[in-house]
Formats: structure tokens, C-alpha cells, sequence
């Protein structure tokens, strides 16, 4: 029976070796660096730019968004804050910005329609454009926080690169000690639900949901018009890269260096997946990887105990130690992307027990929030 085991736990700890290696190459080493986005310092006029922010959501995350962009090193900034004229909080707020003395002007325009999807938002952005003045338009969701040279950074990387359409993806940052050493366990769970999400859609979401999104004004026109033609606005949603126009080079990069989301451990998902919500397999894939992460250290163990008298034994310790030294890398990498502590990565499976019972707590307390939604608009019989 002992011998039995033994085989049984080797082939379990080969199972781990050979998934975890494979998301680890599925993670990081077929990461493209033409992603990657360097900015480059350039000569020239780039002229006013109109920042838009369509309101919604929390009034601390949007009035922090504002502010940053207030702190731009960038002198020629306008902002336009698109609200649902029937919000009355965000339509205070609004007012309150743009009685602000400061060298950044502030327009206010109003909706007749909430401001929620993304298909919204492109609504709300045709309705406020005649307002700017801008050469450059940077459409900006408002719980992204811009560092002091992000603005510049991109306009100048678009200008010397002649790029029309520049689209950059934050990144995410911790709030305190405690959470920068749980997060990076929980990205490494996320990333298998990810991985999967992403074999299984046909095309790429990501490219219609920019959260910072910087377009030059001709471009815009273009592509609107195309948009406005009959059958086509109604058919599909606004995206500029859904069209082939001449001249008109589009880019999508890796911007968390730049720009950044606050995330809170307790609402992960929410935070950092907000164009994207679990599926029916995710909470598996989830408990599947939790379970995954555990069985290097349970190997590493066994080995140590029994000894690496024979086959077996060495094997499941080899086996073992290569998933825990995956493991120790993808953690190191995810604590500086998300700017966390780097310096646990050591001691990763430490993290792992209260980041899966955080994750699935949280997929649970979604799942009863779409029950709850989807009653709420069942028609009253």
C-alpha cells in the first residue's frame, strides 16, 4: 500500500509540475513586448487636450481621478465631466470642479440616459464632443488613478510614433501591507480562471473597453461618421478598431507604470476585472487551482520526511520543488506588477489558504448580487 501511495502521490506531484509550468509559460514567457509601452520624449505641438470622464460609480474614486488629472504635468488640459442629469451627487460634484479656480478648465455636460455599459459611454462621449476644443481626445474611466506624466507620456508617444489611437491598460495597486502580500496569490488563482476565459472567446474585449484611451480628433470624426451610417451604429458597438482606414495606425499597450487602479482585497475581482465577470466553471477553476498551489509544498514535505532513498521519493521531491520554484517566481513577478511585497515571494503558500477563501467568499457574494439584479428586473406579474 505504501508503494501504491507513493506512485499515486508522484504522479499527482507530475500533474502539478507539468500545469504549472504551463500556465507559467502561459503567464509570463508569451508575454509580447510590443505590448510594452516605453514612452518617448518628442518635439512638437500637440495642442489642447480634452480630457472626457463619464461619471459614474463611487464619488471617492471619481473625485480622485479628477484630481489626478488635475496634476498633470501636461499644461494644456481641458476636462469634461459627463453625468446622468437625474444623479444628483455626481451632478453636485461636477459643479463643484468646475467652480474650482485652476489653469485646467472644467465643462459639465448632462445625459438624458444613465451612464453604465460601455455602450453608454460611447453614447455619452458622441453627446459631449462638440463641447471640446481638444486636438487630442483622452476618454479616462473614473476609478483610474494617472501618474503626474501619464498624459504627456502618451501624447508624445502617439505624436512620434504617428499613432492615431492609443489605448493603455492600468495597472493595480495595493492599499496596505497586509494586502500586498495576499494579492499576488490571489493573481496567481485569477490567472488560471484567465487563461481559460481567454481560450474560450473569439475575439479580444479588451480592445472596446480602454480604460484610458487617448484618440487623435480627426481620427475620431472618421471613425464616428463610419458609426453613424445606417445599420451599423445599432448592429455593433463603437470601436475604432472594428474599421481598416487609411492612415490610421491604432496601439495597445501595457500602461501600469503610468496609471493604476486602488484595489481592495476583499472586492478583488470587482476591482480589478471591471469589464469582466466569472462564468459558470470559474469557481471550479478556482477551488481546482487553490488546490493545484498546494500539492508542491505537501510533495516537498513528503520527500523531506521519507528521504530520496529510492526513485519514487526523489521524484516526487524534484517534481515538487520545481512547482514550488515556479510558484516562488509568478509571485515574485505579480508583487511587482502590482507594486507589492516582493520580498514574500519565499514564503507564497503562506498567502494561498486566505486568498482562495477571499476569492471564492467574494465570487459568492457576486453570484447572490446577480440573483438579486436579475430579480430586480424580472417584470412583476
Amino acid at each position: 500500500m505504501g508503494a501504491l501511495l507513493q506512485f499515486v502521490l508522484l504522479f499527482v506531484c507530475w500533474l502539478a509540475a507539468l500545469a504549472t509550468l504551463l500556465v507559467f509559460l502561459e503567464t509570463w514567457v508569451g508575454l509580447s513586448n510590443r505590448s510594452r509601452f516605453i514612452a518617448r520624449r518628442a518635439s512638437g505641438t500637440y495642442g489642447v487636450i480634452t480630457v472626457f470622464i463619464p461619471m459614474h460609480g463611487s464619488r471617492e474614486k471619481i473625485e480622485r481621478t479628477i484630481r489626478s488629472v488635475y496634476g498633470q504635468s501636461y499644461p494644456f488640459i481641458e476636462i469634461v465631466l459627463i453625468h446622468h442629469e437625474e444623479d444628483h451627487h455626481l451632478a453636485r460634484l461636477a459643479k463643484e470642479f468646475r467652480l474650482i479656480r485652476s489653469h485646467i478648465p472644467v465643462r459639465v455636460v448632462p445625459t438624458i440616459f444613465p451612464i453604465d455599459s460601455h455602450i453608454d459611454r460611447i453614447r455619452a462621449l458622441e453627446h459631449a464632443q462638440p463641447a471640446a476644443r481638444g486636438r487630442w481626445f483622452v476618454t479616462l474611466e473614473p476609478d483610474v488613478l494617472l501618474d503626474r506624466f501619464a498624459i504627456e507620456a502618451a501624447v508624445e508617444f502617439a505624436g512620434s510614433n504617428d499613432v492615431r489611437a492609443l489605448a493603455l491598460h492600468p495597472g493595480i495597486r495595493c492599499r496596505s501591507a497586509v494586502q500586498s502580500m495576499i494579492a499576488p496569490s490571489m493573481e496567481q488563482l485569477f490567472q488560471i480562471v484567465r487563461i481559460a476565459s481567454r481560450r474560450r472567446e473569439k475575439q479580444n474585449k479588451a480592445e472596446f473597453d480602454a480604460s484610458f484611451l487617448i484618440i487623435e480628433r480627426e481620427a475620431f470624426e472618421v471613425v464616428n461618421r463610419i458609426n453613424r451610417m445606417p445599420g451599423i451604429l445599432n448592429e455593433s458597438g463603437w470601436s475604432l478598431w472594428a474599421y481598416q482606414v487609411e492612415g490610421f495606425r491604432t496601439f495597445q499597450a501595457d500602461g501600469s507604470r503610468w496609471m493604476w487602479r486602488n484595489a481592495n482585497i476583499r472586492t478583488w475581482y470587482s476591482d480589478t476585472e471591471v469589464n469582466r465577470r466569472y462564468g459558470r466553471i470559474s469557481a471550479p477553476l478556482m477551488v481546482m487551482s487553490a488546490a493545484l498551489s498546494f500539492i508542491p509544498a505537501f510533495g516537498i514535505g513528503f520527500g523531506l520526511i521519507h528521504g530520496v532513498g529510492d526513485f519514487n521519493g526523489a521524484s516526487i521531491l524534484a517534481f515538487a520543488g520545481v512547482s514550488y520554484l515556479l510558484m516562488w517566481i509568478s509571485y515574485f513577478l505579480f508583487a511587482r506588477r502590482l507594486y507589492a511585497a516582493v520580498w514574500f515571494a519565499p514564503f507564497w503558500i503562506v498567502s494561498q489558504l486566505p486568498a482562495a477563501a477571499l476569492t471564492l467568499w467574494e465570487m459568492r457574494r457576486l453570484s447572490k448580487q446577480k440573483t438579486k439584479d436579475v430579480a430586480a428586473r424580472a417584470p412583476v406579474v
